[in-house]
Formats: C-alpha cells, structure tokens, sequence
C-alpha cells in the first residue's frame, strides 16, 4: 500500500468519528465497524442499521464527487454496501440515502460519466457533480 493510502486511510478514520459523534446524539449505541467491512462504516443497533461514510479529496480541484463501484477486481463502495445512507464529507457533510445513490450510479454507469480514479487509479466509478449530490440531499 502506498503512503497516500494510508494518509487518506488515517483522514477517512477521522471522518467515521465525526459521524460517530453526531449520530451518538440520538443513537449512542451507535459504533464505528473495526477493521475492514465493506457493507458499512458504522451500526446503528437501535435501527438495525449501517452507514457508510466516504470523502473525496478531488472534490475541490474537479466539482465532482467519486461514488466508487468497484476496486481492485471486486465491487465496492456502492455495488457492495450494506449500509441504509450515506454520510459524505466534502466542503460540507451530505447525508443521502443508499437507494438514491443507486438510481444516480445506475444513470451514469456506461456513460461519460463512468471513470477510473481512487488511490492508484485502481478503482472504478461514476462522477456526480456536488451540485446533483446537493440538489439530491434536500
């Protein structure tokens, strides 16, 4: 692994607390997943239900957000989470449900629209403008 993914590993950590601390709020049974577990960051055990928490550090430089479908020849991000929403951490925090985030995926699959980015450039995805990402979190 290289050193930008263990930088952008250490800053994803940092982002799961934050959300931590505001679902504790109303949930504080609520609990951050150890280790790797790709159908959710964070479980909610008083609604028997995941989060999934996700940055994109291009998100300033491009206007996009990358939502990752599949990563060193496995599905990932959106194809193979379990989670109910999404908590996503840019300029500012976009909370959007799973399901909505499917319909964009499944839109832009297969268009312009579908890229190859993530840490070395090993992962698959589809390009939302934080403008969709905004219009849809309303």
């Amino acid at each position: 692994m290289t050193e930008k993914f263990y930088r952008n590993l250490k800053t994803g950590k940092g982002y799961e607390e934050q959300a931590l601390q505001l679902i504790h709020k109303k949930y504080p049974q609520a609990y951050i997943k150890d280790g790797y577990h790709k159908e959710w960051d964070i479980y909610i055990p008083e609604l028997d239900m995941g989060i999934e928490v996700k940055s994109d550090a291009q998100h300033k430089s491009t206007g996009n957000y990358f939502l990752e479908y599949y990563c060193r020849n496995k599905a990932s991000g959106i194809s193979s989470t379990k989670a109910e929403y999404f908590f996503i951490y840019l300029d500012e925090l976009y909370i959007i449900k799973t399901d909505t985030l499917r319909d964009i995926f499944i839109k832009y699959k297969g268009t312009n629209k579908d890229k190859i980015g993530g840490d070395d450039r090993k992962s698959l995805g589809v390009i939302i403008s934080l403008k969709e990402l905004k219009y849809e979190t309303r």
